[in-house]
């Protein structure tokens, strides 16, 4: 049998775990998906699933960093880097159709073990989006509430297109809400 790449074998991974969650993804979902028995699994990932999360964490980090908040750096006016933000995250779940894995994985148990990491990456992008709107003229306090108040806007729409099943209204929110950012 031929061993998926490492990119394919993370890919794989991250479908279970985006569709299960951390707690209901089992070892024998994870080795299906992939199309490797266990051991081929642990020899992988020696850490088991907490290894594999870890990983994806990483990976989930980077990638929302790629598509997103790295379009926060540049010389637009600051409402368009938000704009352009905001559409980053949009590519990064794939228009809402996705959810984002940091944000399954700071639920449950697993916020126990990667909790921390979660959280401290969160301020890291909080502050770097606050940074943005002092730019706009808000003072630090009020920019922090406006950074938050865009995160939880964010992750509230793509919630609410999860309860919803109706990926329209995650497009619909982020739709309004460049509007008013661009306003």
């Amino acid at each position: 049998m031929r061993v998926p790449s490492r990119a394919i074998l993370l890919n794989q991974l991250e479908a279970v775990f985006q569709m299960r969650g951390y707690e209901g993804a089992t070892l024998t979902q994870l080795a299906e998906a992939t199309g490797l028995g266990k051991a081929s699994l642990y020899h992988h990932f020696p850490g088991g699933k907490t290894e594999m999360a870890a990983v994806l964490l990483r990976e989930a980090v980077a990638r929302l960093e790629q598509q997103a908040f790295s379009r926060l750096s540049g010389s637009q006016p600051a409402p368009e880097r938000l704009a352009q933000f905001v559409a980053g995250f949009s590519d990064y779940t794939e228009q809402g159709e996705r959810n984002c894995l940091v944000a399954v994985l700071a639920q449950g148990s697993a916020a126990e073990i990667h909790g921390n990491a979660i959280a401290s990456q969160f301020d890291i992008w909080l502050r770097r989006l606050a940074a943005v709107y002092e730019e706009t003229g808000s003072r630090p306090k009020r920019a922090r509430r406006e950074a938050e108040a865009l995160l939880a806007s964010l992750y509230g729409y793509l919630l609410t297109t999860r309860l919803l099943a109706d990926t329209g209204h995650f497009r619909r929110g982020l739709k309004r809400l460049r509007k008013t950012l661009t306003d």
